[in-house]
């Protein structure tokens, strides 16, 4: 069966490169050194999602020609993953002034409502504004011919949600960005899985998000077929660095296709 995820951005809350600071122009000179900020896409025959609205949204949309979404899914509430949700007003409108549903946990669910206070509420909503259809996860739920299990991860002050995806009882895909680290609850549950999604922010230690020897800790853990490491920032070099990864293990690029089960 049909199962693909897209790169939307794989770069770290300020992107890369960041404001004010200079590069070496053979670093400027790859493309795969210019980092949004981190979403992906999901595509199968039955369902077409994303996973957070980054503040880059709309141009990592328009980069990879989406023209529909049945779903926004989101891993938690920092600017970085939710401000671009505005631009889902489109699909709204494609979808003939429908609602577009919106997954979320209740405290990321409660932060939308206030940040997009004029877009969650009961109605009526003008035409061509984002009309938002709450739902709230407590647990697995189900997208098309795809089951989302919820994985609680320690992000500092706050608790992000990896997210098991899996088709047809596989497990497909583990998307476990913005953590410090993989508890052994959720090892468990992603171990195995065809593809996995680690943050991997900076070579070397980061109190709220797992460095690069994490990461690779992580992943031989889980033993994915392919891990590819996400939410980078300038530190990583993309072809030096991804040189010296272990077999099996990739530096994610914006607009990285993945096709899985193949």
């Amino acid at each position: 069966m049909a199962f693909s995820f897209t790169f939307l951005g794989s770069g770290t809350s300020q992107g890369v490169p960041i404001i004010g600071a200079d590069y070496p122009p053979a670093f400027l000179a790859n493309p795969k050194n210019h980092r949004l900020r981190s979403s992906i896409y999901v595509a199968t025959d039955a369902v077409k999602l994303v996973v957070d609205t980054t503040p880059d949204f709309r141009t990592q949309v328009l980069r990879e020609n989406i023209r529909w979404l049945d779903a926004v899914v989101f891993t938690h509430s920092h600017a970085d993953h939710i401000m671009g949700l505005d631009d889902c007003r489109r699909f709204c409108d494609l979808r003939g002034g429908k609602p577009l549903p919106i997954h979320a946990d209740a405290a990321t669910m409660a932060d939308l409502r206030r940040v997009f206070a004029y877009a969650f509420h009961g109605g009526p909503w003008p035409k061509g504004y984002f009309i938002p259809q709450e739902q709230v996860f407590t647990g697995p739920f189900a997208l098309g011919d795809l089951q989302v299990t919820p994985l609680p991860l320690p992000h500092g002050r706050c608790t992000t949600n990896g997210l098991l995806i899996e088709q047809a009882g596989r497990k497909t895909l583990a998307y476990l960005n913005d953590c410090k680290e993989v508890p052994p609850p959720a090892l468990a549950a992603v171990r195995g899985v065809d593809v996995a999604v680690l943050d991997a922010l900076r070579p070397h230690p980061h109190p709220t998000h797992m460095c690069l020897d994490e990461a690779l800790t992580t992943a031989r853990r889980i033993g994915a077929r392919q891990t590819y490491l996400t939410h980078l920032t300038h530190y990583y070099d993309h072809d030096t660095a991804n040189a010296e990864l272990p077999a099996g293990v990739e530096l994610a690029y914006d607009g990285l296709k993945v096709v899985c089960g193949e």
